[in-house]
């Protein structure tokens, strides 16, 4: 399959864009509800987050290796790679769905969550950290469509998971239809519910869209090989993803100690800057399907300028959205909210962010251009010591020590993501990624053992 960058990313962007506006509907929803919910919303937002990288992280490894046999017209290796995705997620979703149901509160009191939050809360946590291994299947399923470039199929899926949502949150905290208003507790049965329906939906999708029949051989005996290769580009990617997360988690207990109100400015500033990664997110998956595809067919140059142009494209449709937020803070901050304090902290954020954003940009095109070249540990490595080397850091130094607050950690997340940028924009550009390719590792290894 030959697809323009633009033809694979533009409906990925129109994915993205809906989940981020449906996905974020729960907050701007529960906003007319209770402030204390939407603290406690995006609190626990920030730990659940932990849980679905751990479920992504087989699924990013086959989307890669996928689009690399496919680059290679390796039929049979497609198939079991499927087959080791969807089984390994519906075996780690319900392992973590465990550990997050049992341990649910010994988890939220770990990030110095208020307790009138966590008391109020609990309930939506152990709702949707507990079914949380629906997800894991739609993951899996998603991953598999987007390394064939069916990235409108995935796109139609997610309109109806989301309308689902919307639907449930309006029963359970408006009392559409009859239903009893649960507030926040409604707001995680609407987002389980609405997985729930979604991962079966899209098992028997994958099974129409690709022909494909689930039968023991993609499995057994088993693939080693293919499975060696899905660790080796997912640990690192979840090993990277993950240090995000719990970087951010540990800068989020921070903020806890901060107040109510800059609790709640972080979850909108947090809500509003999820539209900012659209860019950037779409034609960064859109730039991997490509790369990994080239690679695997052993086209080096076109994989490096894609990766190129994608990440121009990136930079300069992000920062104009950027800049327009920015500056038209006040009345989308309106929005969520009319307390003065929040208004005020969340212009001086948004100005901030457009250095957060631009050396976010930078990471998420060339890094997930790199990962799907191959080359994973590299920026895996990087990000545990620059998240927690600067980003923790600088963000205990600024925000706790010298009191700046909000502000503080936003500089200090800024500088984290903008120095991460300029170095893996050189590991890029220097082409050591051209020797780590999954097929050809596996090529070499036949003629060894032959």
């Amino acid at each position: 399959m030959k697809k323009s960058l633009f033809t694979l990313s533009i409906p990925i962007f129109f994915e993205l864009l809906l989940g981020t506006l449906l996905g974020n509907i729960d907050t701007f929803m529960i906003s007319s509800y209770s402030q204390k919910a939407v603290a406690a919303l995006g609190s626990m937002s920030q730990v659940i987050n932990i849980q679905l990288i751990l479920l992504s992280f087989i699924s990013t490894g086959s989307s890669i290796l996928i689009a690399q046999y496919i680059g290679a017209g390796d039929k049979k290796r497609i198939r079991q790679s499927i087959g080791i995705s969807i089984t390994f997620n519906i075996f780690l979703g319900f392992l973590l769905s465990g550990i997050y149901l049992l341990g649910a509160k010994s988890i939220l009191r770990a990030t110095k969550l208020p307790d009138e939050l966590l008391e109020y809360g609990l309930p939506y946590f152990k709702i949707v950290a507990g079914f949380a291994f629906f997800q894991g299947v739609l993951f899996a399923v998603s991953s598999i469509l987007r390394s064939y470039g069916f990235t409108k199929d995935i796109l139609f899926i997610n309109i109806g998971v989301n309308l689902i949502n919307v639907l449930g949150n309006g029963m359970f905290i408006y009392g559409w239809l009859g239903s009893p208003v649960l507030g926040l507790t409604g707001v995680g049965i609407s987002t389980t519910f609405s997985r729930f329906i979604g991962a079966i939906f899209s098992l028997f999708y994958l099974k129409w869209r690709l022909g494909i029949r689930f039968k023991k051989n993609m499995i057994y005996p088993f693939p080693k090989d293919i499975f060696k290769n899905l660790l080796h580009i997912g640990v690192p990617s979840a090993g990277e993803n993950l240090s995000w997360q719990t970087a951010q988690v540990l800068i989020l207990s921070m903020v806890n100690t901060m107040g109510i109100t800059a609790i709640t400015a972080r979850t909108y500033l947090s809500v509003i800057g999820s539209f900012f990664l659209l860019f950037s997110l779409s034609l960064g998956m859109g730039t991997s399907i490509i790369v990994a595809q080239k690679v695997g067919s052993k086209d080096y140059e076109s994989a490096y300028s894609e990766a190129l142009e994608g990440l121009k494209a990136g930079l300069i449709l992000t920062a104009a959205l950027t800049a327009m937020i920015a500056f038209a803070g006040k009345p989308i901050l309106e929005i969520f909210t009319k307390n003065p304090e929040i208004i005020s902290l969340g212009r001086k954020l948004l100005f901030i962010s457009l250095a957060l954003e631009t050396g976010r940009t930078f990471n998420i095109i060339i890094i997930g251009a790199l990962k799907s070249a191959g080359d994973t540990k590299f920026p895996a490595v990087l990000g545990i010591f620059s998240m927690f080397g600067i980003a923790v850091t600088l963000s205990w130094i600024l925000g706790i020590k010298l009191g700046w607050g909000l502000i503080g950690i936003w500089i200090a997340n800024s500088a984290d993501e903008c120095l991460r940028g300029f170095i893996v924009l050189k590991r890029w550009k220097n082409k050591k990624w051209t020797t780590k390719g999954f097929i050809q590792s596996e090529t070499k290894n036949r003629a060894k053992a032959a």
